[in-house]
């Protein structure tokens, strides 16, 4: 579909695509946001969701983490901002050991964009004031300068001239990218994305990919937990299969979805290709 072409939502309104965004990749060497999971468990009671996962995460990469539901691909998202605990191993970002109880998880945070696939919106609010308010309150910036960028952040999603509704009033697609918008605003290092499509009716997942595509074009970290193979062929560097709590496999795309080693990934992608 070209730029400018429009999708239309179930109750008529017309969502078009978002403009190029205007991300800047760092200069080799100056990046952030590189993760390292070292021997990660986790325990809900007495049934254990991850089982020593060992994962690094290189600045700038895109990591696609697909899987069977119930395999921990959102548990070990969760992991990464510390929203969990680990009950073993360590969590380390840019050489912080996030899961250490002597770190300032608030500030570790402010260095991340996390978006779920419920949009957590405040409905009370203007969608700018949404995007502006963490800038604000968290980053500490002026209220005309949150303003600024929030607004900044929602040209690059194409939601600019939607800046003064409600979030009742958008989409569930124009929703989910106000709610990257609002993580962008935050000018975070490290992006997590949890499934962020699985909510939204079919015709608008592809809005919101197209942002998330541009998004890692741009040289942004992103680990994305998703269920859209397509996606993960076309923009990850790198794709983890999970499953039982474990890392089964991982590759580049290719790796993956063309040459999968184990029987377990056979089967999953028989099911879902």
């Amino acid at each position: 579909m070209s730029e400018g072409a429009q999708v239309a939502t179930r109750n008529g309104e017309q969502e078009a695509e978002a403009p190029e965004m205007q991300t800047t990749t760092p200069e080799p060497g100056t990046r952030a946001g590189r993760v390292m999971v070292r021997g990660v468990r986790k325990h809900f009671g007495p049934v254990e969701v991850l089982k020593g996962i060992d994962l690094t995460i290189e600045p700038g990469e895109v990591v696609c983490i697909i899987g069977p539901s119930g395999s921990g691909k959102s548990t070990l998202l969760r992991l990464m901002n510390r929203l969990e605990e680990p009950t073993a191993g360590e969590v380390i970002i840019d050489d912080q050991v996030i899961t250490s109880p002597k770190t300032d998880i608030n500030a570790v945070r402010s260095r991340l964009g996390m978006v779920f696939q419920n949009f957590n919106l405040f409905p009370h609010m203007s969608v700018l004031e949404n995007v502006a308010v963490a800038v604000h309150k968290v980053k500490k910036r002026s209220r005309p300068e949150a303003q600024r960028i929030a607004l900044e952040r929602l040209a690059d999603v194409g939601l600019a001239e939607k800046a003064h509704r409600r979030p009742a009033q958008l989409s569930g697609g124009q929703q989910q990218r106000v709610a990257i918008a609002r993580a962008l605003a935050m000018d975070p290092e490290l992006m997590l994305f949890d499934e962020v499509t699985s909510a939204l009716d079919p015709e608008l997942v592809k809005g919101v990919l197209d942002v998330m595509s541009r998004l890692a074009k741009g040289g942004m970290t992103m680990v994305v937990v998703t269920h859209e193979m397509g996606f993960a062929r076309r923009v990850a560097d790198r794709v983890v299969f999970m499953d039982g709590g474990a890392i089964v496999e991982q590759g580049t795309p290719d790796d993956i979805f063309d040459r999968p080693q184990s029987e377990r990934l056979r089967q999953f992608l028989s099911q879902v290709l």
